[in-house]
């Protein structure tokens, strides 16, 4: 047994000593080599997947806004709305980063007293290695005390409904909105409006719509500080069939003294309305009425701006160009006129058969007096008038009979006249 141990441990012994020599025999030449087998993989390491720096364009991202709202004031960024993000690491990581994969944040509770803060970046994502980012830009923004308003929604429809159909109200709901903002911005709001797109529409429909602020010329309002109590409005549109009918004036009333209605005028003389197909059904036309009591030639509603829509049923609308029609009322003033006609001027009317007819009075003249519209009057002189005495029903004899005028226009009448004596006789005893 003790010479079997004496062996056992001989070749332990044994074996350490070539361990020992394995690792310590030459031990700097063995150092050096790792050290070298070291500095060769990392350079190998680093021609294959090098570090490299890239830079990136990135939307600065604002946090902690209810830090300024706390304290009734809103911002407008003035400065450092994108940031130029460097990242720094291998070259397989960074070249596999894009924009989306940065985060640029600035912290809106940390505002200075210049309103400036640091824009911080960060990455979105875990990525294999480490990775360096810098960003040395800030976030410089503008403050304003946070003011608010109710506003009108006004519903602007555009384009064309389908043929013969008109677009009818439109309303939106809700029909007042909360506009939000800086002071500056939301005191320049005038009116809201929505914009509705109608072509070729031939029934009734809805759309959510943007609202958009507009100021008292028109011109949008732009401010990122706006803000909407409702980011969309739902508007209803109702679109009409058209229909066109006739105008028809009614006179109603007499003209003062001395005056006589003579006609009336109306352009345009056919209007389009628009309705719903029942509603059109029951209308032929329109009538206009018009009152001309106590009116002369200078009264000032002879001519008239008449709104259509006033003299329509309920549900029924004008279409655009026809909403208004004019209408001129023409008066003439009612005249006398004295005529003076010679005695062999006047001839005889409505005599028997075989009888004749003279004058046997001493006048060389006559007078008549007519009463007319002056345009008529105007057109009748001595030259023209066709005097005649009228003998119907008359026998043989001698009378006084007034002097007419043969086809005198019904318009106009005789008020006076001279009385002739005539004798009128048997032509076939003479």
């Amino acid at each position: 047994m003790k010479n079997k141990s004496n062996g056992s441990f001989g070749k332990n012994a044994k074996n350490q000593s070539r361990i020992h020599r394995l690792f310590f025999n030459n031990a700097g030449i063995k150092i050096c080599s790792t050290i070298i087998a070291v500095i060769a993989w990392a350079i190998i390491i680093n021609i294959d997947d090098p570090y490299k720096t890239r830079s990136f364009n990135v939307e600065v991202e604002t946090i902690n806004e209810s830090a300024l709202n706390s304290v009734n004031k809103v911002y407008e960024v003035i400065e450092g709305s994108n940031a130029i993000v460097k990242v720094k690491g291998k070259k397989s990581v960074v070249d596999k980063l894009t924009a989306s994969d940065i985060r640029a944040v600035a912290d809106l509770s940390s505002l200075s007293a210049v309103n400036a803060v640091a824009i911080q970046p960060s990455l979105r994502k875990v990525v294999a290695s480490d990775v360096i980012m810098e960003c040395g830009q800030v976030l410089k923004v503008s403050l304003e005390n946070r003011e608010s308003k109710q506003v009108k929604v006004t519903v602007v429809a555009n384009g064309t409904p389908g043929e013969g159909y008109t677009v009818g109200e439109c309303s939106a709901k809700p029909n007042m909105v909360e506009v939000a903002g800086g002071e500056s911005a939301v005191g320049q709001i005038e009116s809201v409006k929505v914009f509705l797109n109608v072509n070729g529409a031939t029934e009734d429909f809805s759309k959510r719509l943007v609202p958009v602020a507009y100021d008292e010329d028109d011109n949008k309002v732009e401010s990122s500080t706006l803000s909407f109590s409702n980011d969309l409005v739902r508007v209803y549109a109702h679109i009409l069939e058209e229909k066109t009918i006739p105008v028809k004036v009614k006179i109603i009333g007499k003209p003062a003294d001395g005056y006589v209605y003579t006609s009336t005028d109306c352009l345009p003389e056919r209007v389009r309305i628009a309705g719903s197909t029942r509603q059109l059904s029951h209308i032929s036309n329109v009538t206009i009425t018009v009152d001309i009591s106590d009116m002369t030639t200078s009264s000032q509603n002879l001519e008239q701006d008449i709104y259509i829509s006033d003299y329509l049923p309920k549900g029924i609308t004008p279409v655009d160009e026809s909403e208004t029609v004019s209408i001129r009322i023409t008066l003439e003033q009612v005249i006398k006129k004295d005529i003076e006609i010679t005695s062999y001027d006047i001839g005889f009317s409505s005599l028997e058969n075989n009888l004749g007819a003279e004058i046997v009075d001493d006048m060389d003249k006559v007078n008549i007096t007519l009463s007319g519209r002056i345009s008529i009057l105007n057109g009748i002189t001595k030259d023209n008038v066709n005097a005649v005495i009228d003998c119907s029903n008359l026998d043989e004899g001698v009378y006084t009979l007034p002097v007419g005028i043969k086809n005198l226009n019904n318009e106009c009448k005789i008020l006076e006249t001279d009385r002739l004596r005539v004798r009128i006789y048997n032509t076939q005893s003479q």
